[in-house]
């Protein structure tokens, strides 16, 4: 099932996603493959679906900082400040979960790989979601794909949906946030990891 991705069909696209579907849609980095990361069966799905080694951690998007600790993702008061300048962006923080988070027991880890996109329209969508799972839309190890035909040609009737329009074309940064509060670059991508640093520490505005 083809949708445009335009704030009038927003409705539509998140009407599937809260009843369970897993589809393809464009982000501010790639194209990823989303569904609810609150819905247990959706997340199972998404791993088989690009058959990823389970013990590999699925980016999460959130609507905004103040989401990630309602939902029991731990952000170490150092950095809080720093989280709120850096968000949203094409940076992704791996950051610890309470004993009582709900992705705890969904993603069974004891950690998160989150994002707040910097993407007006991916943010209304969170709006009516919630938090979205969006690993690239690819299997594991293949190029990911970039538009609609590529992703129905990697996945066919295993997604429920495709969103057709314009993604970036950089991945994320990724940086792990260690328990004493140093930051441990996991993945280059769209962001240098030390303007990375520098905005979370306080040093300058992002």
């Amino acid at each position: 099932m083809k949708i445009k991705w335009s704030r009038e069909e927003l409705p539509t696209i998140a009407s599937l996603i809260n009843a369970g579907a897993v589809g393809c849609l464009p982000t501010d980095t790639l194209y990823g493959l989303v569904g609810s990361a609150l819905n247990g069966n959706a997340v199972s799905r998404v791993y088989r679906i690009k058959g990823r080694d389970p013990n590999k951690p699925l980016i999460v998007l959130f609507k905004s900082p103040e989401e990630l600790s309602k939902l029991g993702v731990k952000v170490p008061k150092a950095l809080e400040k720093g989280i709120k300048a850096l968000y949203p962006a094409p940076v992704t923080l791996v950051l610890p979960l309470s004993e009582s988070s709900p992705f705890r027991s969904i993603f069974k880890r004891d950690d998160l790989a989150v994002r707040v996109p910097n993407s007006p329209l991916l943010l209304e969508l969170l709006e009516l979601t919630g938090p979205l799972f969006a690993p690239s839309a690819n299997p594991q190890g293949l190029k990911p794909a970039e538009n609609c035909r590529e992703c129905l040609k990697y996945f066919k009737n295993a997604v429920d949906f495709c969103a057709e329009g314009r993604a970036g074309n950089v991945a994320s940064t990724i940086v792990k946030v260690l328990p004493e509060g140093e930051l441990k670059l996991l993945r280059e991508g769209a962001v240098e990891f030390e303007k990375v640093k520098e905005v979370l520490l306080g040093k300058e505005k992002a």
